[in-house]
């Protein structure tokens, strides 16, 4: 499955991009190496077109995301705004995204139960073991909790100095994209790593 962005939490990087996929991770990225490959096997129509071929570490793709760019130009916003309001148009915008790239989910996987998220974060999942290190805590037709004890986008964003925000552009949207793929689905998130705690605990959990 392709869908328009890579990764729900990378969205505010432009970069094919919305933890979208942490989840639906890669995938999208997957499909750009296919076509990467394809353009060097064949001569570019155009200069432009030229493959730069310089591949990048997965910590170094969040960078590029993030820190050369995205979290320099909130720095200077918030010296014109202020933390809170970028941080208050983050919040906005991640709930945003999660509507839009869970309405894109739910038609692309024909389903909307809990197996959407189970699937999310499953090694088979191209990427996601490599961006995440995650430990299944339970799993039941009900719940499906996870415990995340390492995080690319924590680390390219608390190395920028800026975890406040990127709380806000990162993680904000987890449980507004759980809610809006099914009504009766929500999320407990406990916590993340990048707020500085030692570990994310996502619950996902069929409401009673």
């Amino acid at each position: 499955m392709t869908i328009r962005r890579s990764n729900r939490r990378v969205f505010l990087s432009g970069v094919v991009p919305g933890c979208v996929a942490a989840c639906f991770c890669l995938r999208g990225s997957e499909a750009g190496a296919r076509s990467s490959l394809a353009r060097q096997t064949a001569p570019p129509a155009h200069k432009f077109d030229k493959p730069v071929g310089r591949p990048l570490t997965y910590l170094q793709r969040m960078r590029e995301q993030y820190a050369s760019h995205f979290i320099p130009y909130l720095k200077v916003l918030e010296r014109s705004i202020g933390r809170a309001k970028v941080i208050e148009t983050l919040n906005a915008l991640s709930v945003v995204e999660a509507d839009e790239y869970a309405k894109q989910v739910v038609k692309a996987k024909g389903k909307n139960d809990l197996t959407v998220f189970k699937e999310d974060y499953s090694p088979s999942t191209p990427g996601i073991s490599d961006m995440l290190t995650i430990e299944v805590q339970e799993n039941t037709d009900t719940v499906w909790a996870i415990k995340i004890t390492e995080c690319v986008w924590a680390k390219a964003f608390q190395e920028a100095g800026a975890a406040h925000y990127g709380v806000a552009a990162v993680c904000a949207g987890d449980a507004p994209f759980a809610r809006a793929v099914n009504p009766k689905i929500d999320l407990d998130l406990k916590g993340t790593i990048m707020e500085g705690k030692p570990a994310c605990i996502l619950r996902y959990y069929v409401k009673a």
